[in-house]
Formats: C-alpha cells, structure tokens, sequence
C-alpha cells in the first residue's frame, strides 16, 4: 500500500452501489417481489466492503432504512390482505434490524483490512528504507539516504537533515529540493523547532503554514507547502540528526508511526557511522604513530650506538671520577665537622652572652637601686660630698648598662638576630630630635653645631627609624668626643640613584689613614693603649657599620690628622629591608626556664623617639584641643592622629612611655590616649605616673589596648577602656568623651553617708569651685540618684541604715538601670579579709576612718574628678602633698619578692619597706609557693624569671592554679632581656613585667599600680 492507495475511492465504486440500492427499491416499489425483496438490500452493503471508506456502510445502511421506512408507509396502500401487510411490516423491522450489525460488521472488516494494509506498508517502507543504509557509509550519505527514503515514503515536496554536535549546537548535513534562500545552515542548542525538537525528542506537526514561510518550486510553477513536520533521530538517551519536511498536502497519522520507527533505527545508523569515522581516523592516526615510531626507533639505534661508544669512554673516567669523589668526601667531611664547630661556637658564645647579661645585670640591678636611693638623700643624713659619690656610683652603673647592651646589640647582630622594620620617617622629625639630643652638649662645649636637611630631598624615608637614629647618634657623639674646638654638622643630602646621604663632619682629631678600616673592628680604637685620652669600648662604630648593612646602605669615613672626618652614611630611599639570616639558637642553660631557648636580648628603649610620621607638637595649635597619643605601632598611631584631625583636634603623638610622660608635662594636652602595651613601660605605669604628677593629674586618659586591665585602669583614675581592635566608633565616643570631661566646668560627687556631722564635714573638704556635692543618707535615696544621673565618683559609707554599701554596690551592678561611678569606700568598720575581698569585685580604693584618711579620701577624690590642682585652696594642696609624700599605696601592704640574688632582695628591700610595705622572701618558685599558702596576706608578688628548682614561669603558672591566688597580682622581673619574655611572662599569669636593672621610680610606679588601693 502507498500513500497513493490511501486516496479516497474512486467514484465507480460510489456509482455502483448506489445504483445497486436504486434499483432495489424501484424493483420493490414497482414490481411486488414478495418477502424475500429484502434480501437484496444486503446487496449494496456487500459492495462497500470494495471500498476504502469506512463510513460508507453505516450512510449505505441509514439509507436503507430510511427506504424501508418509506416502503413500510406507501405499500398498505397496495396491498389487500392484512395478513400480508403485518407480514411485510415484521420482514421489514427483522431486515433494520439485522441491517445495522451487517454495516458495523462490514465497517470492522473494513478498517482492519485499512490497518493490516498500514501496517503491511510502514514495514515495507522500513525495510527499503534501512536496506538503503546497509554499508559503510559515510556519516553525509546516511543522512541523504534517510532524508530521500523519507520525502518518497511521506510524499514530501521539500526536506532537511540537521546533525546535533557535541556542544548541543545543529549544522545542516542534506537537503531535497530547498533553494539556497530557504536554507539556514545552523541552529543553536534550543533555537526554533528544530532545536527544540533536538532538546525534546518529540515529531511536531505544524498542520497550517502562514503564507510566504516556503515555497516549492517545480520547472512550471511554485506554491507554498500546506504543512511542516519536524522529525528527531534519535537513540535512546541522545537526539543524532532531525528532520524538517514540508508537503503539499496534509500529513497523516501514517506519516508521524512512519517516522516514529524509524527515528531509532536511523540514528543508529548515523551512530554506527560516527563511530566507523572515528576508527578510521583512529587507524588513521595509529598508522602515523606507526611511521613516527619506526623512524624514531631507527634514529635510538644511531643514538645507542653512540652512547656505547660513549659508555666506553665514561669507563676510562669512571676510575678517575672514583678518587676525586674520594677526595671530595674527605673535604665535605671536614667541612662539615668545621661547620659544626663554628655552629657549637656560636652556640656557646650566646649561651655564654646571655649568661653575662644576667650575671652582669643582676649585681648592677641592685647598686644601681642603692645609689640612687642614696642619691635622694630621702631622710637628709647625707652631706653633699657623700650624694655627689652616690651620684657617681649611678652615673658609672648607667655606663656599664649601655656597654652591657652595646655587647649585646654586637651579638645579635652576629648571630642574624637584630630585628629592623621598615615605615615612612620623617626626616624632619629625625633633624628636630637630633637637635634637641645635641643641642645642649655643643653649648656645653662651645662648638658650632648645624644639621642641614637639603630642600631637594622628599620628606620622608623607607627605614628603620629606631636604628636610623641610633647610627646617627652614634656618629655624632663620637664626632663631639673627639673635637676640641669648631663644629659639627650633619649634612642631609640627596646620594646615588635612590640613595640618601648622611654626612657627619668635624674638625677634630682626625683619624690615619692606616686606622681608618681598623676603627670599624668591635673593640678596636684608633688609638687603643692604655694612655689613650679618649676612653670607649671601639663597639659604636662596628655596631653602627652591621645596622647601616641591615638597613640596606654603609658607612664609610673620610679624614686626616688634625683636620677632621668626615663620617658618611648611604641608605635606600625605597625598598624592603633585607631579611636578617637566622643563627642556629643555642642550648639551653642547666638553670634556664624550660621555655627559654633564644638568647635575643633587647637594648633599653631611647627615652625619646622620632615620631613615625609629622605631628602637631611644633607650630600653632587651638587652645584646649590638643590630643597626646601614646602608641608605639606607627601605624595604629597614625589611624588615631588623622581621626584626632577629623574631629578638629591637634594631635601629638609619642611612641614610648618616657615621650609619652615628658610630651604630657611639655604640652599639657587637653586629653590622652594611651596605648598599655608600650615598648619600655607599661601604659598602666605611665598611667600612674601621670596621675602623681601635680602638673597632669587633671589630664582626662582614655586606655586603649589588647588586654584586659579596664577595672584597674578606671581605679587608676582613666575615664575610659577601649579592647584593640578597636571600631571606629568607638574611638570618636573616646575623643568625644575626653573633650568632654576636660570642658566640663562642674563635676558632679555622691556622698552616701548617714551620719550628718561626717556630711557637713566631707562638704567641706570635698566642695569647692566646680564641685557639685550630692548627698543620699541611704540605699534608697541614693539609687534614685544614680537612675537620674550620672556621677564623677562616689563616697560610700559601708553602715547605712537600711542596708550596708556592699548592697548598695551589688543593686547597682545588677543591670544598665543605674550609673556606676567610681567608687571609694570611706568607712569607719574594720574590714575583715574576707569583707575586703567582697568589696574589691566594685572597688579597689578602701579607707578606712583615722587620723590621715581625710588626705587620702580627697587624693582619691580629686583624681576621679580631674581637678586642676594648681586651682585648689592651700590647705588642699598640702593636705595633697602629705598624703603622696607618705606614699599610702604602700603602707600596710605586704608584698613577696622572690629573688635568688641577695644583693638584689636587699636592695629591693631597701625600696619597699620604708615606704610601709612588708616585705616576705623567697629564693625561688618553690619557697614561693609554701609562702602563698601560708600567708594569705600577700598582695603583691614580685617574681623573678630565672631561679634555680622552681623558675619564676613555672611558679606564676603553679600559683595561677589555685582559686585563691587567680586574682593575686605578679609583676615579673628578669635581668636577660630577652625579646619574647614579656609574651612568657603574661603568657604564664603575670600580670606585668619589668627588665633589670630598672630605676627605682619605675617599680614603685609599677608596684602602685597593681597594689590595691
């Protein structure tokens, strides 16, 4: 059957059987034929099985019995006897009603004959089609073959084949009767219906298609397809190819199950001829694998005939390369063993460093600390003669201290472990510090000292700035120690490419030639005898010359007897630092620490710095609105100076604590920020210091740091804490707040107090000019207080009538709902220790009534309050006095000293126990801890890091252990020095830290710090 068979049927066939039915009737209506008449309307419905349209029987069938119908009403009016009549009637209903099963009857037959046919031709049409692909065809061919069976088969006028690559994208691969304008060569993944077809594997059937979409073109004549059908090949898990087709005519349903059992079969043929191309291409390429091989195969037989002959010569050297690598053997051996010494010498030579510092620091520790208490002359049974020698002991032990740290800034050095960090200096701020360190030295000696900073240079280095300057004093102190008469100058110039000079010239001596490499040599001097008039160790110069190398630059000299040198410094403008190498670190000492294993000592920090970056300390400022900030990262200082100027604020900045102090009486700053951990002093004793000093007690301190001590910093007098790191807006609320406090014209004290003779009097001697006193007789009058506002500090009375202080205190630290001020209990109750402990969770400034309580409760007072004291009444300022002259942070106290060194317990002795403390003793970590338990009295520990048994880590850490020494503060002491020692000890517990030898004032700052108030 073909789609030509499946045309409607012809019209003779249509003609016959209706004149069959014609005739029939007019037989029946003109002739009486009988009963048996309706056997012959079977006649045409037998015929229509001779057709193909399955809807002929049932209109032959209605036909018929509408005939019937019609002759069952016209023939009683013929007949005569009414026996024939109702005989017709029942032949006629018999004949309708078997009619009606015979057309449906006839109707099956004839669409299973329709479908047997259908079928028979898909199979056929198949076959012929999968036949045409048999072979090995290209992948081109078999999708021609395809698309040509397929336009015959479904009586296309037009057709295209589109193959699917990889990347999901259709190219045109065959085409039947297309013009060129008609053609797209490509579709993208999902593009039209043919990539839509490709995505979805489904036939779509377009049925009507708009006018102009395609034409067919025939040698006599073109018109537009009637329908499209877009066809997918595919497998089961991939779409291969996808045909487009257009007829003429309408598509069928034979058309669609056509190319449905096909899809399948088709793709597998294009699969098949995909992977035949690729194993031809494969052969292909293994052919030309083949050829290379044999061509390389050729040239590794040339090549191994000449590596046998060159194995023969490599044989006749094989026995000489023997004895040479005997030889170089032996030498590697030696120089290994050579190298190990020199390791093991190293290694002895800083374990031995390390053990003089100690050995040297310790005694020095200790006659420094007596003569300079000898020095003070405190209680005046000293003449002149017998201070001025005190005084010379000092003098001589702080020269000893800096050839100490020469000797040991020479061996880091060696060893590769002196640390130099590179920021932007100022070259300004390194003139103006040098003029300040050696501008009273030159009056002294009546020379001329210039430093001219050319106008060429830009303003600022990449350096080093601590080693930058401690290169130039150098120079500069030698050029002044060898010049009698005339100048000085350092001269700031512009070098090499990228270079700046340092020239440091003088009219002195002068040096020989043959001495002028020799001087840079640790130890040796131009004139090194023993009846040389310049004294000195030879370690600057050689110190000076390794710092300019690590800094990237050198020092050389130029000079002649008797008309001076000329030192000259060169160092990069630009440029990373060079990475200093690092030296094998040496064993540890029977007697060390188990932690200790570097033997880095740091030398004492300069008491002044260059500031990393200009600041407003020089040149015009607004009354009260200058900022001092203390901080020793430049960079951090640098965030608070530009916030400071943001907020229309002038603004120093210092780098270590002794700046910091000297900038604070300097400049009277109207606020400070202050960094805790600096690099020669805790922030909490500068605190301290600063609120001693008359002359900065009333300066309002924000603290900022890494640490928590904000409970120790407020009692210290601070305003505020601020934990690194800090926000932004934070450090605007530290500045807005020291602005405000040093502005406010009244500051606002609560007494708590229930006795009315204790109120008039602590009115009189805590009001005055800006003082606003509030009074509560009680724990409910003063909670309404601190809920309204807010308070400078408070006095508190531990007896009130309806509760103690102690409630007081706890009401008000239950929640934001009330103020905390500081807090100074002023009570008339002995407290016991457990009492004492209770009240230092809120306050650690507890008087007790007497005779001299009123001096300390106006102490305390004022320095929550931030009163200048220079604008205090007379009487007010001795009763000051008084009370700091008799050092109150002392008295009563007792503290543990756990020292090895006698000579070093002695002269700590001699520093705390005349200011009132008790001093207990212990010789190492072990005694120390039988002491703590046994006197739970202790309020201060001062724990020395290097002791025999017990070192002073392992104690710290022990001590820390138990519950009730947590809060015990330890303050550690060391005499090496080391680098991380400050990290050990807080690491271990201690709560500050301290390098020997260090001045009396210091530690007891320190010690006031830490000791409850």
């Amino acid at each position: 059957m073909s789609r030509q068979d499946e045309v409607r049927t012809p019209p003779l066939q249509h003609f016959g059987i209706g004149a069959l039915l014609i005739g029939v009737i007019a037989a029946e209506l003109l002739t009486p034929l009988g009963l048996a008449v309706w056997v012959f309307y079977a006649l045409p419905l037998g015929m229509c099985l001779f057709t193909r349209s399955p809807m002929l029987p049932l209109f032959v069938a209605a036909l018929a019995t509408v005939v019937t119908a019609l002759s069952s009403v016209l023939d009683p009016l013929r007949s005569v006897s009414l026996v024939e009549n109702w005989l017709g009637l029942a032949n006629r209903s018999m004949y309708i009603a078997t009619l009606w099963p015979v057309a449906l009857m006839v109707r099956k037959l004839m669409i299973a004959r329709e479908d047997s046919e259908r079928e028979a031709w898909l199979r056929r049409t198949q076959a012929t089609l999968l036949e045409s692909l048999q072979g090995e065809l290209p992948v081109g061919e078999v999708v021609k073959r395809t698309l040509d069976g397929v336009v015959r088969a479904v009586n296309a006028q037009v057709g295209a084949a589109f193959l699917v690559q990889r990347d999901g994208a259709l190219e045109f691969a065959a085409g039947y009767a297309l013009d060129d304008d008609d053609t797209k060569l490509a579709f993208r993944a999902g593009e039209g219906l043919v990539g839509a077809a490709a995505e979805n594997g489904r036939i779509t059937i377009v049925p009507e298609v708009p006018e102009g979409f395609l034409r067919v073109h025939a040698g006599i004549g073109s018109g537009a397809p009637r329908s499209v059908t877009i066809a997918p090949l595919r497998t089961e898990t991939r779409t291969l190819a996808v045909l487009a087709l257009g007829t003429m005519g309408k598509a069928t349903e034979t058309d669609r199950a056509l190319l449905e059992r096909i899809s399948e079969p088709t793709a597998i043929a294009i699969r098949s001829a995909e992977y035949q191309k690729r194993l031809r291409e494969l052969l292909d390429e293994s052919q030309r694998q083949a050829h290379e091989l044999q061509s390389q195969q050729a040239e590794l037989e040339a090549q191994q005939a000449e590596l046998e002959a060159a194995n023969e010569e490599l044989a006749q050297t094989n026995a000489t390369m023997e004895i040479q690598s005997e030889e170089l053997e032996r030498q590697r051996d030696e120089v290994a063993a050579a190298r190990d010494a020199a390791e093991q010498a190293s290694q002895y030579k800083s374990e031995f460093l390390a053990n003089m510092s100690h050995e040297l620091r310790t005694p020095l520790n200790s006659s420094l600390i007596l003569a300079r208490l000898l020095a003070d002359n405190a209680e005046g049974n000293l003449n002149e003669e017998q201070v001025r020698s005190a005084e010379t002991i000092y003098s001589a032990g702080n020269d000893l201290l800096v050839l100490i740290n020469d000797i040991l800034d020479l061996a880091k050095i060696e060893s590769g472990h002196a640390d130099v960090s590179a920021e932007p200096v100022s070259l300004a701020n390194v003139q103006d510090s040098l003029e300040r360190s050696f501008r009273a030295l030159a009056t002294q000696r009546n020379l001329t000292f210039r430093i001219d900073l050319s106008a060429e240079l830009e303003p600022t280095l990449q350096t080093d700035s601590r080693r930058l300057e401690q290169i130039l004093k150098n120079l500069l102190a030698n050029a002044f120690k060898f010049t009698e008469a005339g100048s000085v100058e350092l001269l700031i110039t512009r070098g090499a490419a990228g270079r700046i000079r340092f020239s440091v010239r003088d009219t002195g001596l002068g040096i020989a030639p043959d001495q002028q490499e020799v001087i840079f040599e640790a130890f040796r001097q131009a004139d090194g005898t023993t009846s040389r008039k310049h004294g000195g160790t030879g370690l600057g110069l050689s110190i000076s010359r390794e710092l300019a190398r690590l800094l990237g630059g050198d020092i050389s000299v130029e000079s002649s007897l008797g008309k001076g040198s000329t030192f000259t410094l060169e160092l990069p403008l630009e440029g990373t630092l060079p990475e200093p190498a690092q030296a094998p670190l040496p064993a540890k000492a029977a007697w060390a620490s188990p932690e200790r294993v570097s033997v880095r000592a740091e030398p004492k920090a300069p008491s002044q710095r260059t500031p990393a970056f200009s600041d407003d300390r020089e040149g015009p400022r607004q009354r009260g609105r200058l900022i001092l900030v203390v901080e020793d990262d430049a960079a951090f200082a640098r965030i608070l100076y530009d916030l400071a100027h943001e907020l229309d604020f002038d603004c120093a900045v210092a780098h270590t604590a002794e700046e910091g102090l000297a900038l604070a009486s300097e400049l009277q700053p109207s606020g400070i920020l202050l960094d805790v951990g600096l690099p020669d002093a805790s922030g909490l004793s500068v605190l301290e210091r600063l609120k001693r000093n008359p002359a900065t007690r009333h300066v309002p301190i924000h603290m900022i740091s890494a640490a928590d001590n904000v409970q120790t910093a407020l009692e210290l007098g601070a305003i505020g804490y601020a934990l690194k790191p800090v926000a932004r807006e934070d450090l605007v609320t530290a500045l807005k707040k020291l602005e405000e406090r040093y502005e406010r014209e009244v500051r606002r004290v609560l007494l708590v107090e229930d006795d009315p003779r204790q109120q008039e009097s602590l009115k009189l001697l805590l009001g005055g000019i800006g003082v606003e006193l509030v009074v509560a007789g009680s724990v409910k009058e003063a909670l309404p207080e601190l809920e309204r506002r807010s308070f400078d500090c408070m006095v508190l009375d531990l007896t009130l009538p309806d509760g103690s202080g102690h409630d007081l205190l706890e009401k008000m630290a239950e929640g934001i709902r009330y103020s905390f001020p500081p807090v100074i209990v002023y009570t008339g109750k002995d407290l016991e220790r457990a009492d004492e402990e209770k009240l230092r969770k809120y306050s650690r400034s507890i008087i007790v009534k007497g005779a001299r309580s009123p001096e300390r409760l106006l102490d305390e007072v004022t320095l929550f309050l931030h009163r200048v004291e220079s604008t205090l009444p007379p009487d007010h300022r001795r009763m000051l006095a008084d009370v700091r002259q008799r050092d109150t942070a002392f008295e009563g106290r007792t503290i543990l000293v756990v020292e090895d060194d006698v000579r070093n317990v002695f002269a700590l002795s001699r520093v705390l126990e005349p200011r009132g403390a008790t001093v207990l003793i212990a010789r190492n970590g072990r005694e120390a801890l039988e002491v703590l338990d046994r006197e739970p009295s202790v309020d201060l520990v001062l724990m020395d890091l290097m002791m025999p048994e017990m070192d002073g880590l392992t104690a710290t850490r022990e001590l820390r252990k138990r519950e009730r020494l947590k809060q015990l503060p330890v303050i550690a002491l060391t005499a090496k020095a080391m680098a991380d020692d400050r990290e050990q000890a807080l690491g271990a517990g201690a709560n500050d830290y301290m390098a020997k030898p260090f001045e009396v004032e210091r530690l007891v700052s320190l010690c006031r710090v830490w000791l409850p108030r």
